[in-house]
């Protein structure tokens, strides 16, 4: 009979993905650093009544499922390539916003006779679409953005000199508190969601090493064949907290020709590993 465990702490996670090409290396997908991991293995049975008697004579076993659920103390997009089926781009050239940029207009020096403000990254700002939204602060009003440089410019409007990188608004706005959003250019790592993507089929391998009562060292290792991202995945920001992301799992059957969905191994170790 094997030996029993306790078991004290979370262990570390990986999982693989399968390629499409059934020649190519498996790629490995980590979630991180662990807060904790459950496995839950559930059977659904439906009694089965004869007769008179009020107790079941028999059970039938409906289904079985295991869920995986991780939480992980760190961001990683590796968890939303997980969930959503996307694919994450590394060092990809595309933009991120600048929000809620706060700065004052001055008298205008390349613009005479208007106010100006310089976005602090007027020079990276993205060219594509800037998205640009200018606000006065003061009375919280959104000016409307003219498509090119105009003799005459209303108190609630602006437009964006891109030869000097300068926001142009009218002379009575000098000396006020303006607030910018806008995009700028940046190289990141990304991943786009899709309207038509679907959660990629993984195999996880669960495995941790825990010291017992007597020094020495239990090890469990859970490695489940085929699994697919169900649920919600929640990036929980929070104002003086750390945010932790999760994601469940649920097993498919990979249709292996010994019948096998998974195992679950107990073994002894030197140390920790």
């Amino acid at each position: 009979m094997a030996k029993k465990m306790i078991i004290k702490g979370v262990g570390t996670f990986m999982a693989k993905r399968y390629p499409t090409d059934p020649m190519g290396a498996i790629e490995v997908v980590t979630l991180g650093t662990l807060q904790d991991l459950k496995i839950d293995l559930n059977v659904e049975l439906e009694d089965i009544f004869g007769g008179d008697g009020l107790f079941a004579i028999d059970v039938l076993v409906k289904s079985k499922s295991i869920e995986v659920s991780a939480t992980d103390a760190k961001f990683d997009l590796d968890a939303i390539q997980l969930m959503m089926g996307s694919t994450v781009q590394e060092q990809v050239k595309s933009y991120v916003w600048v929000l809620n940029e706060q700065t004052i207009a001055a008298t205008g020096t390349a613009n005479s006779g208007f106010a100006e403000v310089k976005p602090a990254y007027a020079s990276d700002i993205y060219e594509k679409d800037a998205g640009l939204a200018v606000r006065l602060k003061e009375s919280n009003t959104l000016l409307k953005q003219l498509p090119t440089k105009g003799s005459a410019v209303k108190p609630d409007e602006f437009f964006y000199d891109e030869v000097n990188g300068l926001v142009v608004l009218n002379a009575v706005h000098i000396d006020k508190e303006i607030v910018l959003n806008y995009k700028r250019d940046e190289v990141v790592d990304m991943v786009d969601l899709l309207v038509d993507e679907v959660p990629f089929p993984i195999s996880v391998i669960h495995h941790g090493t825990f010291q017992q009562k007597d020094g020495t060292f239990a090890g469990v290792e859970t490695e489940l064949y085929m699994c697919r991202a169900k649920g919600t995945f929640s990036i929980n920001a929070q104002r003086a907290a750390a945010s932790a992301s999760a994601i469940s799992l649920q097993i498919l059957d990979p249709e292996r020709p010994d019948g096998k969905i998974g195992s679950i191994k107990r073994f002894s170790a030197k140390s920790k590993i």
